[in-house]
C-alpha cells in the first residue's frame, strides 16, 4: 500500500494511491465521528501518555498536559533535545516516533483503509519547503522508526502543485507550459513556490517561506481579542492557554462569509469562564498584517521566478491556495484583491498536499519533479592567513536537487591545513548579504572537529585540545566531500589524503553532537 502523508502542525492527513484514485483516509474518533484528518497532538497525565485520536479525546479533561503544534518546534530542535509533557521526558526523536507509531496503529485499527498490522506501508512524506536539514532528518528518521517505508520526501507546496496538475492539467492541457504559484498556508508555516509545468515535468523555479507564520498565529490573534472582551468576568489561568488556543481554532474554522461575530466558548475548558464574542471585522483587522507578510513573500518568489512583482510574465497560470489556514474567508478576499482572477483555491485545501504526495508515490503517476534547495548551506572559513573569517556557501539556495533515487549532489573542497585540529562551523541561511555574509533567517549548526595532527587521531575529547598552528601538517592534503540528497539532507566526509584518516558526519545542530558530529 502506498500513501502520501502530510504531517501537519495541527492535523496530519493521509491519502492513499488505489488504482489511480487518491482518496483522503478517514479515521474513527473516540466519540464516533469520522475525521478526514489525524490530530497532531500529544497528551500526558503523570507518566501516562496519549497520542493523536486518544490525545484529542482527553484534551479538555482536567489533569492532562498537552503538547500541540509540536511540528513548529522541530525547526529549533535536534535529535538529543528533550521535550517534557506531564511527568514524561523523552528526546524529540522519541516523541516523534511514538506519535507516528500511534498513527500507523490507528491506520490499521481506526481508519477506512483496509490493511493489516503487518502490511507494508510505503509512504511519500511532506515537509515545509523551508524546513532546515535537521527538521528533515528528524521527520524522515521518525517515520522510519515508526515502521513506515519511506520512498521519498517532497516539499509541501511541490506536492500541492502535483495535486493541481493531476486535477486540472490532464484534460488536454498537459502540453501547455504554465507557471503555477502555490500559496501554502498551514497551521505553523507559510510557503510560496513558483512551479513551471510542462507535460509531466515540474520545475520549482523559486520559493519563499516564513517558517513561523501559520494558522496558529491567527488563533493567537483571536485569543487576544477574546480575552479582551469586557463581558468576560474571569480571566483564565496561563496554564490553560493551549486548550484556549484549540477553542479559538475551532471558532475560527466556523467563520463563513456571512459571519458577523465569532463566539469563543471558554466554558468548555472551565464553566466559570463563560463565552467571549469577537466582531469578525476586528478579527480580520488583526489578521491583515499576517496576510500581508504572506503576500510579500509570494511576490518575492514570483519576482525571482518571473522577473516581475506583478506576475504579468507570459505563462503565469494561477495562484493556487492550499493549506488548512487558507479557508479563512478574509484571506481569499485579500489575495483576489492583489492577484485578481488568477486566484483559485483547491477543492480540498487541507488535503491537497497529502493527495499530491499520494500521486507522487504512485508508480503510475508519471510526474517528474525537479526540487531546489530553499536555503544556503555553508561553513565559516579562515582567509588571509587567518586575518579574516569568510562564509563559504557549499550549496547555494535554489540549487536543483537530484530526483529521488538519483545520486546525491556532490561538492568538494581541498586545501592544506594550518592547525593541529580543524574546526568547521556550519550554518544555513535564507539569504546572503552584499559581501556574501549570511543574512535573513540564520540557523547555526554544530562545530565539527577533525584531527589534522596524526598524534590526535583517536583522541576522545578533541574539544579540550588547544588549537594551535602546526607547521608539520602544512604538507597534508585535506578533502571535504559534501553530499546533498533528494530530501535536502547534508552529509560531509573529511579525509586527510596524506595520512588516510577519514570521518563521515551528518550535519546537525550544535548542541546535538557535543562537538563530534559523528554519524
Amino acid at each position: 500500500m502506498r500513501l502520501g502523508i502530510d504531517f501537519g502542525t495541527t492535523r496530519t492527513r493521509v491519502a492513499a494511491a488505489i488504482r489511480g484514485n487518491y482518496p483522503l483516509i478517514t479515521f474513527q474518533a473516540e466519540h464516533g465521528d469520522a475525521l478526514d484528518w489525524y490530530p497532531s497532538l500529544i497528551a500526558a497525565q503523570g507518566d501516562q501518555v496519549a497520542f493523536g485520536i486518544r490525545a484529542q479525546a482527553v484534551q479538555y479533561e482536567p489533569g492532562w498536559d498537552l503538547l500541540r503544534s509540536f511540528k513548529r518546534l522541530l525547526g529549533d530542535s535536534h535529535p538529543e533535545a528533550v521535550w517534557r509533557v506531564g511527568d514524561v521526558e523523552l528526546p524529540v526523536l522519541g516523541w516523534m516516533t511514538r506519535f507516528l507509531t500511534a498513527l500507523r496503529q490507528d491506520l490499521t485499527r481506526r481508519s477506512n483503509l483496509e490493511i493489516g498490522p503487518r502490511d507494508r506501508l510505503e509512504v511519500m512524506v511532506g515537509t515545509p519547503a523551508h524546513a532546515n536539514s535537521n527538521q528533515r532528518f528528524l521527520t524522515l528518521e521518525a517515520f522510519r522508526r515508526a515502521g513506515f517505508e519511506v520512498i521519498g520526501m517532497l516539499n509541501e507546496p511541490s506536492a500541492a502543485g502535483i495535486e493541481y496538475a493531476h486535477r486540472y492539467r490532464k484534460a488536454g492541457l498537459s502540453r501547455r507550459r504554465e507557471h503555477v504559484v502555490v500559496y501554502d498556508l498551514g497551521g505553523g508555516t507559510f510557503d510560496a513556490a513558483v512551479i513551471c509545468m510542462a507535460e509531466n515535468r515540474h520545475d520549482v523555479a523559486a520559493s519563499e517561506g516564513i517558517p513561523r507564520l501559520g494558522g496558529d498565529d491567527f488563533d493567537a490573534a483571536l485569543l487576544r481579542l477574546a480575552l479582551a472582551d469586557p463581558a468576560l468576568a474571569v480571566r483564565p489561568p496561563a496554564e490553560q492557554s493551549s486548550r484556549l488556543l484549540t477553542l479559538c481554532r475551532e471558532a475560527k474554522e466556523g467563520i463563513n462569509p456571512n459571519s458577523r461575530k465569532v463566539a469563543v466558548d471558554f466554558g468548555q475548558v472551565d464553566p466559570t469562564l463563560g463565552a467571549a464574542m469577537v466582531p469578525v471585522a476586528r478579527f480580520y483587522e488583526a489578521c491583515d498584517p499576517l496576510i500581508l507578510q504572506t503576500i510579500q513573500a509570494t511576490e518575492t518568489a514570483m519576482a525571482a521566478a518571473l522577473g516581475t512583482r506583478e506576475g504579468e510574465a507570459s505563462g503565469l497560470g494561477v495562484v493556487y491556495l492550499v493549506g488548512g489556514a487558507c479557508e479563512l474567508p478574509v484571506l481569499a478576499r485579500a489575495l483576489r484583491e492583489r492577484f485578481g482572477k488568477r486566484v483559485r483555491r483547491s477543492p480540498y485545501p487541507s488535503g491537497a498536499t497529502a493527495i499530491g504526495l499520494a500521486v507522487a508515490a504512485d508508480q503510475g503517476g508519471g510526474y517528474i519533479l525537479a526540487e531546489r534547495l530553499s536555503r544556503h548551506f555553508g561553513v565559516w572559513r579562515e582567509a588571509e592567513d587567518g586575518r579574516r573569517i569568510v562564509f563559504d556557501p557549499v550549496f547555494s539556495k535554489d540549487t536543483p536537487l537530484p530526483p529521488a533515487g538519483e545520486p546525491a549532489l556532490a561538492v568538494g573542497r581541498r586545501y592544506h591545513p594550518a592547525h593541529n585540529v580543524g574546526r568547521l562551523r556550519f550554518l544555513e541561511c535564507s539569504a546572503l548579504g552584499c559581501e556574501g555574509e549570511p543574512s535573513g533567517d540564520i540557523l547555526v549548526w554544530q562545530e565539527i572537529l577533525f584531527p589534522f595532527a596524526p598524534e590526535l587521531v583517536g583522541h576522545p575529547r578533541l574539544d579540550e585540545v588547544r588549537v594551535v598552528r602546526d607547521p608539520a601538517v602544512r604538507s597534508h592534503l585535506v578533502e571535504e566531500l559534501y553530499r546533498c540528497d533528494a530530501a535536502g539532507l547534508v552529509e560531509v566526509t573529511i579525509s586527510d589524503l596524506t595520512t588516510g584518516h577519514a570521518r563521515a558526519f551528518r550535519v546537525r545542530e550544535a548542541s546535538a553532537a557535543g562537538g563530534t558530529g559523528k554519524m
